[in-house]
């Protein structure tokens, strides 16, 4: 995962030092704090959190849910382990191809860079916190699923970035994000509780970085 996000980053910034600075955070994007879009993330991070911590909602929740997904015997598809950085990854793909984005290349730079710290910080710092165990057992670090919070982040910086002008792409972005989260169930490595809160997690990594962008002069 860290390979793959290094190489994306570094294409944006070496691809940045050939382009003219403009100020495109005042000039073509509105960064201000808007609540009603902070409406999604909350209620997902609520809602999975309250699972997880709840042994009643555990036992009538997340668990009916798994048991239903592994009825039947199958093999784990592993396509998810992949498929979490396509909505990032399209992102600098469609500026390359000439479709344009709402920021330059160095301030999508810094707000992936910046999108990316804020995922890994909510990733790891509440696996290490909280230690939730997996559904195989064994393993204490399933709440939140990382991969959906990757995948989440991706599809939300590409709703920012080409929502406005490609609904299409957003629109696809999101449906490939929540492949990710079913498929972290399916796959029997997380609860839907943590695919829940992964996918709130993920959405706010993105918001939190374009909402204090103008303020850290990003």
């Amino acid at each position: 995962m860290k390979r793959v996000i290094f190489i994306i980053i570094m294409l944006m910034v070496v691809w940045a030092s050939n382009a003219q600075r403009s100020d495109s955070l005042s000039c073509n994007y509105d960064h201000s704090f808007q609540p009603l879009r902070a409406i999604a993330p909350a209620a997902l991070i609520t809602t999975g959190s309250f699972i997880a911590g709840s042994e009643y909602l555990h036992t009538h929740i997340d668990i009916p849910i798994h048991q239903w997904l592994l009825r039947d015997a199958h093999e784990p598809f592993p396509i998810d382990n992949y498929l979490q950085y396509a909505p990032l990854a399209t992102v600098p793909i469609l500026k390359l191809c000439g479709v344009e984005s709402k920021h330059q290349w160095r301030d999508l730079a810094s707000l992936t860079g910046g999108s990316i710290i804020l995922a890994t910080t909510f990733s790891l710092g509440f696996k290490n916190i909280l230690r939730e165990e997996r559904p195989y057992g064994g393993v204490y670090n399933s709440f939140p699923s990382g991969h959906t919070i990757t995948a989440f982040m991706g599809a939300e910086i590409l709703r920012r970035e080409y929502g406005e002008e490609y609904p299409g792409i957003a629109i696809a972005g999101y449906a490939v994000a929540s492949g990710v989260g079913f498929m972290r169930a399916y796959n029997n490595k997380h609860w839907t509780s943590d695919v829940l809160a992964g996918a709130g997690f993920g959405i706010l990594s993105a918001s939190l970085t374009y909402w204090l962008a103008p303020y850290l002069r990003f």
